[in-house]
């Protein structure tokens, strides 16, 4: 069993020599940023909002032409004269089998191209425009916040990663020192100063120490792969982690990414408000045909023209407009009322985040006091055990006390790391 984990701790060690590449944080958040396919769809989405602002300035500033033809044929009977004929188109007849002339005008003809231009829409075109521009806003916005989301999850999983890795130093020196202690343990057996039970108790503390390093190093390749899928990086590398010291910015930013999304919000609640009342507003077209235009048999001097005006004003519908400003008076309250509590929330969050890292930071002082006095102890142990002094029961204990303050104090890091990246997050 021993050769076995000896075995794997061997190639473990040789894979991460061939991987002596260091990456740090900037590497995974931009990738991140790159493969993230949420920030694809959403930088596509300002592109179909461009559009959306070039199709209104077509449906308001462009004519419209457009080509209509027809041919009805509505045969007749005639029973004028002497027989009865039949008749494509009816010359005149009073007396016949068919269509009323009256409903049918004998037939239809049409081959006629038609022009719409609408008129004085500079207005409905400047509040579709500052509608459009508002949704550009709001998405830029949600981009914005989506980077600043993704950024804190793959610094989180960093930390962990992090964590994990010093988590595995840690065992490794602890190894180091149990070594160290075997060899100078073996010669005081031999000296007959320790018994060999002694040396056989130290043996099996290495190890137990070995077995905790090797399991130490699947969790960090455990979390170092998810670091990975979570920045969309298809690499089957083992790469070691840059230290990280993530700086606390306590300047609060101008505007929010979190409360510009309530100001957007209501905004575009106004706008679509202007653009519903656009149907109250006259709208004025003119229009114009020319072609071939016969009710009877086709021929030249039925090719004409036409032109006019048309006006569409919508007077009375109900008081809708009124209804609909009500409404919307009340989705802008409720947009207040969202706003001023997460602003409380947040206000509140950030305060507790800033305190739990100045107890963070207290703790950090009183575990460098414990280490340094372990540190201390063990280095009189190391005197002492030359002489029998001690057991190796205490110094087994000591190497184990100062193994988990120094893992403690690994944690305590970490957890700082992750509070100060929450606390910038929210202060975005």
């Amino acid at each position: 069993m021993r050769k076995y984990i000896l075995i794997t701790i061997g190639i473990i060690g040789i894979t991460f020599t061939l991987n002596a590449q260091t990456l740090n944080l900037k590497y995974f958040v931009e990738n991140a940023l790159v493969n993230s396919p949420l920030l694809k769809k959403q930088t596509n989405n300002n592109k179909i909002i461009d559009l959306d602002l070039k199709q209104f300035k077509a449906i308001y500033k462009s004519p419209k032409i457009s080509l209509n033809s027809n041919v009805l044929f509505a045969p007749i009977i005639s029973k004028d004269g002497i027989t009865n004929k039949f008749q494509v188109t009816s010359s005149g007849s009073t007396n016949y089998i068919g269509y009323d002339l009256g409903a049918s005008n004998g037939g239809q003809y049409q081959a006629i191209t038609s022009i719409t231009q609408p008129l004085f829409t500079a207005k409905q075109y400047s509040v579709q425009k500052n509608n459009v521009l508002l949704t550009k806003s709001k998405n830029e916005n949600k981009i914005a916040l989506t980077k600043a989301e993704l950024k804190q999850l793959v610094t989180h999983q960093y930390i962990l990663c992090l964590q994990a890795q010093k988590k595995q130093a840690n065992n490794q020196k602890i190894i180091q020192v149990i070594k160290t202690q075997l060899e100078r343990m073996k010669f005081l057996v031999k000296s007959g100063v320790y018994k060999y039970s002694d040396l056989k108790l130290l043996q099996i503390e290495l190890l137990n120490w070995q077995i905790a390093y090797n399991r130490s190093t699947t969790d960090y390749l455990t979390n170092f792969n998810a670091l990975k899928l979570l920045s969309g990086i298809n690499d089957t590398k083992i790469f070691t982690l840059a230290d990280l010291q993530l700086p606390l910015n306590l300047t609060s930013k101008k505007t929010s990414i979190f409360l510009k999304e309530y100001v957007l919000d209501s905004l575009s609640i106004n706008a679509k408000q202007k653009i519903s009342e656009l149907k109250y507003k006259p709208q004025v077209s003119a229009f114009g045909d020319a072609g071939l235009n016969a009710t009877y048999t086709p021929s030249l001097d039925r090719l004409g023209f036409s032109v006019g005006l048309s006006l569409n004003w919508n007077l009375f519908d109900g008081r809708q407009k009124q209804l609909k400003r009500k409404q919307n008076k009340i989705l802008l309250d409720n947009i207040i009322i969202d706003k001023n509590y997460f602003e409380n929330q947040n206000t509140i969050r950030k305060n507790n985040i800033l305190s739990e890292i100045e107890s963070v930071n207290n703790q950090l002082l009183l575990i460098d006091n414990q280490i340094k006095k372990y540190n201390d102890l063990l280095d009189l142990y190391k005197i002492e055990i030359n002489k029998s002094l001690i057991s190796v029961l205490e110094l087994k204990t000591v190497i184990n006390d100062i193994a988990a303050k120094k893992q403690e104090k690994t944690n305590t890091l970490m957890l700082k790391q992750i509070l100060i990246n929450s606390y910038n997050y929210w202060n975005n």
